[in-house]
């Protein structure tokens, strides 16, 4: 039995030791860049907090409703009289006392019930109505608030995910170099032991590969800060493994638009643009709220009640008296100070300033678009640029190799020449993201980056 329980012992250590606490391995996630956006809007907290602002906001719609709906109140009521009213009388009634003076009565009974329902419907009430108005417009705000979250949040996975493919290129990019630099140098080492070049060659060779391994470490630790980034963007837990299946690739069939028809999208579609043009609205409507405070208010009013009084408990014996009334109140706001004109003044100024802040973040969005459009077309013609220089450089890095062997030049030439055959390579990586960068900010201020394809997913978890 104690041999038994020592065996189990080992082997959960054992196992332990291959895989300690809180390392386990997790299965990866295969990630495309779809996916990675589908997930950013399923995970982003921003999303999350700004659909329930919607959501308050839709209700705060049914709330300004519930203002011109009628209001229906039940009321019961048992009083015990300890001491019962009175009623005063002038002097000289039936009721006054011997030698005349003021008559006081007791009325009612010991105990008094009443039960009752009122009722009060609103005729006519501006304040009502602007508030409607105002709220639907606040609701509307929040939803392009929704869709400027949703954007930002879209852009942003976007570009971690394109800086993750860019890092993982470079990376590549610098394993290739290594792996050409140790080529060559085990090439120098067997041409040293024929006495075809100098030791010199190979000292030269050796240091080409010492100085890119600590280049493919780095390039290999951008690359998992990259990876990390892209897990923080998309709100995946840090101890989650994913796996990248897309590859950096330059879109050759994209044609930018326009800088007109850039402006043009992005002052009807830009989402702080229509945010602001719903402020604008909004600042509109707390103008006509305010003056709603000068309209007079109709309201209609019922009222029933079902009550008796006695000085016993006998309910079999009560006398039940119903009463009701019906009518309409009209009422006229004559004067109330300087603080309704003050109001309105209030609301008008903050109209002229949601205004002035509308004229200034559109001429800012005019210069970022034209910013994001000039970065469109640099990172296209660096594409092109990039392209016939690593053709080049890889000409060049042959020919210095063959001209190395035969004996026509030094190790410095090929070193030079692998350098900048991995400079080219790493500047068209470059190059390819700052395009799909630029263009991502492009989609984004014109407001064309949010697709019904990624809008519609509560829509397809229903189906």
């Amino acid at each position: 039995m104690q041999s038994r329980f020592v065996i189990i012992v080992i082997v959960f250590l054992l196992g332990e030791i291959g895989y300690p606490l809180g390392a386990r391995q997790t299965p990866s996630v295969p990630l495309t860049l779809e996916k990675a956006i589908a997930l950013t809007l399923e995970n982003n907290r921003d999303i999350q907090v700004a659909e329930l602002e919607v959501k308050k906001s839709r209700q705060g719609v049914w709330e300004a409703y519930s203002h011109l709906l009628p209001k229906i109140d039940a009321e019961g009521r048992y009083t015990r009289n300890i001491q019962k009213p009175v009623i005063f009388l002038p002097p000289g009634t039936p009721f006054s006392p011997p030698g005349g003076g003021q008559a006081v009565l007791e009325i009612g009974y010991d105990n008094a019930y009443l039960g009752g329902v009122s009722l009060s419907l609103p005729i006519f009430v501006q304040s009502a109505f602007s508030g409607i108005s105002l709220a639907k417009k606040a609701a509307r705000l929040q939803e392009e608030a929704l869709q400027g979250t949703r954007s930002n949040a879209i852009a942003g996975v976007k570009k971690a995910y394109y800086g993750v493919l860019m890092a993982r290129k470079v990376y590549q990019f610098m394993e290739m170099s290594l792996a050409s630099a140790r080529e060559n140098l085990e090439t120098i080492r067997r041409m040293e032991e024929q006495g075809l070049v100098s030791r010199y060659d190979k000292i030269r060779a050796e240091v080409q590969v010492e100085n890119l391994t600590p280049v493919v470490m780095q390039a290999h630790d951008s690359y998992r800060l990259a990876l990390e980034h892209l897990k923080i963007q998309i709100g995946l837990d840090a101890n989650t493994r994913i796996e990248i299946l897309d590859s950096l690739q330059y879109d050759s069939t994209y044609k930018p638009p326009t800088l007109t028809e850039a402006l043009q999208q992005a002052l009807q579609a830009n989402p702080v643009v229509r945010q602001l043009q719903i402020s604008l609205e909004l600042a509109a409507a707390r103008i006509g709220l305010e003056k709603a405070s000068f309209y007079p208010n109709i309201v209609a009013f019922g009222n029933y009640q079902y009550q008796a009084q006695a000085n016993d408990f006998n309910f079999s014996d009560y006398n039940w008296v119903q009463t009701s009334m019906v009518g309409v109140q009209v009422q006229f706001p004559l004067y109330h100070g300087t603080g309704r004109l003050a109001r309105v003044q209030q609301a008008k100024i903050e109209y002229q300033q949601a205004k002035t802040r509308l004229q200034a973040v559109t001429e800012a969005i005019k210069i970022q678009v034209q910013s994001a459009l000039f970065q469109v077309h640099q990172a296209q013609k660096r594409i092109a640029a990039q392209r016939r220089a690593i053709r080049q450089a890889e000409m060049g890095y042959r020919i210095a190799r063959t001209r190395y062997r035969n004996g026509l030049s030094t190790q410095l030439e090929v070193n030079d020449a692998q350098v900048a055959l991995t400079q080219a390579q790493v500047n068209y990586a470059k190059a390819v993201y700052d395009f799909w960068a630029a263009r991502t900010d492009l989609e984004n201020l014109t407001g064309q980056i949010v697709s019904e394809e990624f809008l519609n997913l509560e829509n397809r978890k229903e189906k």
